[in-house]
């Protein structure tokens, strides 16, 4: 079946995932018969593969429609619709009878040419374990989207010139990337979530000399534990029950590059045997005993400072010393602010259209309150948000305004520009409690004048009593409080 290849292009075969215990994971073809259902599906519908393998969904499930769920099942929902529906709070009855409760996230997953949806995958957990499966397929589901979509052919879809930004510090870390795609130095990208290291990464492989082979990204948090060494060096047949001849992401990155995000996230006795691997360009599968050379080189990344991450026993310093040949810093948006005008034209240029809208620019007030934001989503989180100004213009606006932007992006401008307005104070020549004297009287009179000189009104919104508003009032000497 299509999507049965789609997973294994992706290393990810039925039968690994069937294997796992501690998350629930269902696979879906485009008509809902089930192809895939793990050992945590048994534990926790209590019922055996056998029994489910090959039925559709409505055969084996019931499950009540809602106006979020319209069509009787998340899966069937995200089939019909396309949509990633992630943690749902779902209650349903398996054909045994049981009473099932869970949190799920379902993905859809799309044709070659990404026109047609073949499939989803569904993974949960029991209610009682909430969200710690979080995104355990997120990144897959990105990674196999991203190979198809690459016109390279190399496993790639950016290179320096998707790059945006002309900030001294974003200009400085390419150039430093440029000069690492010269040589073949394992080379560690460490940076905020959000700030793009994989576009650095695939940067890098397709200046390199490598750049004809294939680029292969995993991230190492978004799989668990048990099955990331298969992945990373493949298995042999017989290593475990129901286990097949499989290549490993070193095997399929050969004459190219493997990047490894994340790489505090993997299991210190992982960290050995990769290790290892890199010392002697030999890896070996799982359950095999034959040493197979390799020619691959590794880019790995870090969204924490790696020295740091030694020291709380994230990463091994020896596999440290190894990955780190070459260390780029990925500068956070807070720090390069200079930059958000050129990436969001960027990012209004590269979907406007495709959404169906006519928006060309930003007004020059939006461009004032994102430039106040901080952006701890760096890059991603200012896609995100022109995405969804985007999504909230009218088919006949032009410019995005303030009254597009997401609410939370709005009450932060607001509550800066209020701390900015009291702030004005604050002098070098000014004793502290000078400043916050100046600073209360402020407050206390807009906020009476705000309610048209009601004390108790007054004081009900600033938390105090009335007594000590009447007492604070004649103090700072304003007026219509007697």
């Amino acid at each position: 079946m299509e999507i049965k290849k789609a997973l294994e292009i992706q290393n990810l075969s039925i039968t690994q995932m069937e294997m796992i215990e501690d998350i629930c994971i269902q696979v879906f073809d485009d008509e809902g018969h089930i192809l895939a259902y793990s050992k945590g599906c048994e534990m926790i519908e209590g019922m055996k593969k056998e029994s489910v393998i090959g039925r559709t969904i409505d055969e084996v499930y019931t499950i009540e429609k809602s106006e979020a769920n319209p069509y009787g099942s998340i899966p069937l929902t995200v089939l019909k619709t396309g949509k990633v529906m992630k943690n749902n709070h779902v209650k349903f009855t398996p054909s045994n009878g049981k009473k099932v409760e869970v949190i799920s996230s379902t993905y859809p997953v799309f044709s070659d040419n990404q026109s047609t949806i073949i499939g989803a995958i569904c993974v949960f957990r029991d209610i009682g374990d909430y969200i710690l499966m979080a995104n355990t397929i997120q990144k897959l589901q990105n990674d196999l989207a991203a190979a198809k979509a690459s016109s390279r052919n190399n496993g790639t879809i950016y290179s320096f010139s998707d790059i945006i930004g002309s900030s001294h510090s974003i200009q400085e870390c390419i150039s430093l990337a440029r000069r690492a795609s010269k040589n073949m130095a394992p080379v560690m990208i460490t940076g905020a979530t959000g700030t793009g290291k994989e576009v650095l990464a695939q940067s890098i492989h397709n200046e390199s000399s490598h750049g004809y082979g294939r680029f292969v990204a995993i991230n190492c948090s978004a799989i668990p534990e048990n099955l990331l060494e298969s992945i990373l060096f493949g298995t042999c047949k017989g290593a475990y029950t129901g286990a097949t001849e499989t290549k490993g992401l070193f095997e399929t990155a050969e004459g190219g590059t493997l990047f490894l995000d994340e790489i505090n996230s993997m299991s210190m006795a992982l960290q050995s045997k990769l290790l290892r691997a890199l010392e002697t360009k030999l890896i070996r599968k799982v359950g095999g005993n034959i040493e197979i050379p390799i020619n691959v080189r590794v880019i790995s990344a870090t969204n924490q400072d790696p020295l740091q991450a030694i020291r709380e026993k994230k990463i091994r310093a020896d596999l440290y010393y190894r990955l780190a040949g070459l260390v780029l810093i990925i500068p956070e948006l807070k720090h390069r602010k200079e930059d958000i005008p050129s990436l969001s034209n960027h990012f209004i240029r590269q979907h406007a259209q495709n959404l169906g809208k006519n928006i060309t620019a930003i007004s020059q007030e939006a461009y004032q309150i994102l430039l106040e934001h901080d952006w701890p989503g760096n890059v991603r989180e200012l896609k995100h948000t022109i995405d969804q100004a985007i999504y909230y213009a009218d088919p006949g606006e032009t410019i995005i305004g303030p009254e597009h932007l997401p609410k939370y992006i709005l009450d932060d401008y607001s509550k800066k520009s209020s701390h900015s307005k009291y702030l004005r104070h604050v002098s070098d020549s000014n004793s502290l409690k000078e400043t916050l004297s100046r600073i209360e009287r402020d407050i206390i009179l807009e906020t009476y004048q705000s309610c048209n000189g009601n004390i108790s009104e007054t004081a009900r919104q600033m938390g105090i009593t009335r007594q000590n508003l009447q007492h604070k009032l004649r103090a700072y000497e304003i007026k219509g409080s007697e």
